[in-house]
């Protein structure tokens, strides 16, 4: 009589990345994030933008993703909006408060 043993070996996996992958990050990508705001009063109405492109773009390029921060009289964010109603990499960071934010 034979007895034919199988043993199953499960490769280790992390959850939030197939085996072999590495975590990504910003820095990795080499992108630059910038930051400006506009103030009013006790928050209500103070706004802030956030320009990120890849790193040695210039400002005046039409390669930025644009978001716009609105804050609240509590000086909460309530509202978070996208230049264009888009997050795609096709603004220009100067125009940032000329542009349409939806």
């Amino acid at each position: 009589m034979w007895v034919v043993v199988f043993l199953l070996f499960a490769q280790n996996a992390w959850a939030g990345n197939f085996p072999g992958e590495q975590p990504v990050y910003g820095r990795d990508q080499g992108r630059t994030t910038l930051l400006f705001y506009v103030a009013a009063g006790n928050g209500a109405g103070k706004v802030e933008y956030i320009c990120t492109a890849d790193a040695g773009t210039a400002s005046s390029s039409a390669r930025w993703q644009i978001s716009r921060l609105t804050y609240d009289s509590s000086d909460r964010v309530s509202e978070i909006e996208w230049a264009g109603s888009t997050d795609n990499f096709t603004n220009i960071c100067d125009n940032r408060a000329s542009l349409t934010f939806n």
